[in-house]
Order: C-alpha cells, then sequence, then structure tokens
C-alpha cells in the first residue's frame, strides 16, 4: 500500500504578516477493531487513509510493529485509557515511552489519552483537574520521542457542546498547549444517547464541534460518526463525506461497528457504496492512487 503523510497543518509567516494556515483535504477511512475488520473494511472502501484504533487498556507492545495500529501503512486515530493516578505517579512511564519511542515517522498518529472522558469524570472515577495533569505527563513523554508525527489529541463527545448538556468542554482541555488537535465523537440525534434516530445533516450535528475547535484556534477532525438507521443512509453519508471535504477537518472515521445502540457497521451495499465513494475522493485528493 502506499504511505500518506499527513503532518498537521503547516504555516507561513512573515514579519508583516499572522500566521497563516495551509488546509489539507482530509483523511478519510474508519474505525477498525481486529486485522479481520481491517481486511474486511478494506476490502469494502478500498484502501483508507486513515483508521481508528482503539486500546481498553494502555497500548500494545506490539502497537508498532505487528499490531493493528500499525497494521494499515496510514495516518492513525489510536486511543488508550490508564488511571490518571498511576500516570501521575510515573507507574506507565515505561509503557507509553515504548509506545511513543517506537512508532513510525511517515503518516500521521494522532494519539489520544482516554478519549471521551466526560462521563467517567462525572461518574467520580477522577477529577478533570487529574486527566488534564496525566495528558501533561503524557505528552512530555511523547514530546522525548522528538517525532513529528505524533499529535496530542484530546477526543470529546460533541453533546458536551449542547446547551442543556450542563458541562463546559474547556474544563477537559490541558492548559499550556499540551493538545496540538482536538477530536469529536459526534452523531446524529438519537444514535448515541437515546431519542428518536434521525438522519440530521451534517452541519447540525457536526457544525458546532467545526465551530468550537476554530473558536479555540486548533487543528481538528471527527473520530466517529455513525448511524444504524438504514433506511437513507447511504445519501446520508454521501452528505457527510461532502461535509468533511470541505470543513476545514483533517480527519473523519466512520464508526463501523456494534455498539451499545443497534449495530452501527454498514452492511447494505448502497451505505458500503456511499463510503467507498468517499473514501475515494480522500485518497484521490491526498494522492493516493492504489486502490
Amino acid at each position: 500500500m502506499l504511505a500518506v503523510s499527513h503532518h498537521q497543518p503547516s504555516t507561513a509567516s512573515a514579519s508583516c504578516l499572522p500566521p497563516i494556515r495551509i488546509p489539507l483535504p482530509p483523511l478519510i477511512g474508519s474505525s477498525v477493531s481486529s486485522m479481520a475488520t481491517l481486511a474486511s473494511e478494506t476490502s469494502q472502501f478500498g484502501y483508507m487513509p486513515v483508521v481508528r484504533v482503539y486500546y481498553p487498556g494502555l497500548p500494545a507492545t506490539d502497537a508498532w510493529s505487528t499490531g493493528l495500529a500499525e497494521a494499515n501503512n496510514s495516518a492513525v486515530i489510536v486511543s488508550f485509557n490508564a488511571d490518571p493516578a498511576a500516570i501521575i505517579a510515573g507507574s506507565d512511564n515505561a509503557a507509553l515511552t515504548q509506545f511513543f519511542d517506537t512508532a513510525p515517522t511517515g503518516h500521521a498518529i494522532y494519539y489520544s489519552y482516554f478519549h471521551e472522558p466526560e462521563d467517567n469524570i462525572a461518574a467520580g472515577q477522577f477529577t478533570a483537574a487529574a486527566y488534564r495533569q496525566a495528558w501533561a505527563v503524557i505528552a512530555t513523554l511523547a514530546a522525548q520521542a522528538r517525532n513529528p508525527d505524533l499529535h496530542s489529541t484530546l477526543i470529546l463527545m460533541s453533546y458536551d457542546l449542547k446547551a442543556g448538556s450542563g458541562r463546559n468542554w474547556l474544563n477537559y482541555l490541558p492548559a499550556g498547549h499540551i493538545i496540538s488537535t482536538l477530536g469529536w465523537d459526534a452523531y446524529p440525534a438519537g444514535s448515541a444517547g437515546g431519542g428518536t434516530k434521525e438522519l440530521t445533516p451534517p452541519a447540525q450535528f457536526m457544525g458546532p464541534a467545526v465551530a468550537a475547535s476554530k473558536s479555540a484556534g486548533l487543528p481538528f477532525g471527527f473520530a466517529e460518526f455513525g448511524t444504524s438507521l438504514v433506511t437513507g443512509r447511504a445519501s446520508w453519508l454521501t452528505s457527510v463525506g461532502n461535509y468533511l471535504m470541505t470543513s476545514g477537518a483533517l480527519f473523519g472515521t466512520l464508526f463501523n461497528a456494534p455498539g451499545p445502540q443497534p449495530s452501527m457497521t454498514l452492511t447494505d451495499p448502497a451505505s458500503i457504496s456511499a463510503w467507498n465513494n468517499i473514501v475515494a475522493q480522500s485518497d484521490h485528493a491526498n494522492g493516493i492512487s492504489d486502490r
């Protein structure tokens, strides 16, 4: 497969000019949970320039050798979990250092610590302050690897941006430019939190995250989105893909998996074809011809 480099947007400046962000075409792909699902989704969607990988605990020691994080030879959004207290105490330094030091170069690695921490914090499992402090430790370890393709990525729920959520997303954002990229898990109405499921237009359920990211001056992407609705899903996926391609996002990965709600895995030919077409657009925009 042809590897793709997708670094953070570059800037150019002169003494009399402010920095100018140069937008890049977004990388489009999907979540993968195993080598088998990666093979299956590649057969359905073509070569994906980015994949979403989850580790339920600390990253696997083989993540960048024979593990799933490296298997697609592409950009990757990879998350891992650990108790903030353990990270702050340095208990996980060896595992995290190994993960960062062995990470490859040549394509973007959007690494995320404890994606969607909001509910865990609300349940009292740890505090927002501890979460932010743990992020500072992790980012320091990552910086020591001196790998320019490692990008600290805070992944939050777009639900935080709703007026009735009772949340301020900035409470989860560490200070001091520790986070280089924002990732958002954004779902249409009813897909992730109960209620009537709707094929909400992307500007409605993704637009607030775009606005919040831009207001914070941070590059952003969408790490999860999807729906279990089948009727009308193909055209909806096309509209989501088209929105992503013009939103300024760095990446967009479809949540193509079972979940607590009815399965969001694409099984109907129309939806599979629609996402294949969007991935193909991303491949073309990023100069990838090996499909």
